[in-house]
């Protein structure tokens, strides 16, 4: 893919939660959900952030929308600053409120994210009545069309939510998110709740969608061979930092951090004959109250060296747009 001008820019963002209040002779707490993240996203580009649970990917995409208060960092869309904490700089609420419009999310669970007491068709309109996208007179046919384009016949307007299946209620989503024109939308694990079945039309329908309407995707997973089809990059997180990004292809055939290695090696085969290395990771993800020192994953790398202990590894460039950040490279 042609390179292609920056929609959005993230640049050292930190999100951190206070853990229990201190008492008498004690630090307070921090959890570091995400610490020190930058990355660049193009316009129109896929980009896939795959991690462990825990590791900071839902929270990375919910601060970079404000959902959650950063801690500190900046992130620019369009050239527009939402926040730069180090310059003290916030982009007033009421100007914020208005650029949503052009940020959307799709929520990890369907049924969660939509209010039970409104219809189809509130719940689609909300937004767009809000941004005035249409004309009034025209709302009702507008969502009905967005309504047919992720899938849903008009007779669902009226439907509660209730009523659909795991599946619709993702497109009903789908459709809210897409009602109001966006130009970026973070998708946290859209299909991770549904079966495979289901799972191939949602990916193929935001595909479809992409194309059409020229949207950007920061695409959140577990699943790396959906990230892999989906994306054309992928960012590795581990423990609220990047470890790894590149082209989807490369990072998937290649993967050069022992966790991506690990990762790449944990999924299932569709060959029950072909064999392939075990993944080769120890234990579980540390809590991110107390993170190791030097590199976050020595404690679970069976290729830890005693400098891994010691030393966090720099961000190095392999070629070809592929990073990581690893003592062994």
């Amino acid at each position: 893919m042609a390179a292609e001008p920056t929609l959005l820019e993230i640049s050292h963002v930190k999100k951190y939660f206070p853990r229990k209040k201190p008492t008498f002779r004690q630090s307070q707490e921090w959890l570091k959900a995400v610490d020190d993240v930058s990355l660049t996203i193009p316009r129109f580009y896929s980009v896939g952030l795959v991690g462990e649970s825990g590791c900071g990917k839902s929270t990375l995409g919910r601060t970079i929308l404000r959902l959650h208060a950063p801690t500190g960092g900046r992130v620019v869309f369009e050239g527009q600053p939402l926040f730069d904490m180090e310059g003290k700089q916030w982009l007033p609420e009421a100007r914020m409120r208005d650029l949503r419009k052009d940020m959307q999310m799709i929520f990890q669970d369907p049924y969660g994210s939509l209010n039970p007491r409104l219809t189809v068709g509130q719940a689609v309109e909300e937004g767009v009545a809000r941004h005035h996208v249409v004309p009034a007179a025209d709302r009702r046919a507008y969502c009905e069309e967005i309504l047919e384009n992720c899938g849903l016949e008009k007779k669902f307007y009226m439907a509660y939510p209730h009523e659909f299946s795991g599946g619709q209620r993702q497109r009903i989503v789908i459709a809210r998110a897409l009602a109001l024109k966006p130009k970026f939308v973070v998708c946290d694990e859209p299909t991770a709740a549904l079966d495979v079945s289901i799972q191939s039309q949602i990916l193929n329908l935001m595909m479809d969608l992409r194309e059409e309407l020229n949207l950007t995707y920061l695409f959140i997973s577990h699943n790396l061979r959906v990230t892999q089809a989906f994306c054309d990059e992928i960012v590795v997180m581990y423990l609220g930092k990047i470890i790894e990004q590149g082209p989807a292809e490369e990072v998937c055939s290649h993967p050069v951090h022992p966790y991506t290695q690990a990762l790449i090696n944990s999924l299932p085969v569709s060959n029950p004959w072909e064999t392939k290395p075990k993944a080769q990771i120890l234990g579980s993800i540390p809590s991110a109250v107390h993170i190791p020192s030097g590199c976050r994953f020595h404690p679970r790398c069976p290729y830890a060296t005693p400098r891994c202990q010691e030393d966090e590894p720099a961000w190095k460039d392999i070629g070809g747009g592929h990073c990581a950040a690893c003592h062994l490279i």
